[in-house]
């Protein structure tokens, strides 16, 4: 392999480790794509790092674009890779999306979305 081709697999190598340090979801709870029976009492979303409270979020909407109503964001007490937000109300049946942004310790902002659904009224226990 010439000097090139060694300098230039070595910075692709440096770009694939750098784009491999953004925080990336590892599970979440209602899980993305997932049908529960009820309402959940909060939303949690794991990542592969731990994460920024103060630069990262969760918004919640319905079918109709409506946002719902969310306490404050949290991490989980023994684990900062997991952001925690509870609901203020119990959610309706239907489809919801999640829209996430975190920032992990590159500082580079990730956003995604997910959606759940809620098959009938009430709230789990």
């Amino acid at each position: 392999m010439t000097r090139i081709g060694i300098l230039a697999t070595a910075a692709a190598l440096a770009l694939a480790t750098a784009a491999d340090a953004h925080p990336r979801i590892k599970s979440a709870g209602p899980a993305p794509g997932s049908a529960v029976e009820v309402s959940p009492k909060a939303l949690r979303i794991k990542f592969n790092e731990p994460v920024e409270l103060s630069l990262s979020g969760i918004d919640v909407t319905n079918a109709m674009g409506k946002k719902q109503a969310l306490g404050a964001l949290s991490t989980a007490p023994n684990d900062k890779a997991q952001l925690i937000v509870p609901l203020k109300n119990t959610l309706a049946p239907g489809k919801y999306t999640v829209a996430w942004h975190a920032v992990g310790d590159d500082t580079h902002r990730v956003k995604g979305t997910y959606s759940f659904t809620v098959k009938k009224a009430g709230t789990s226990g």
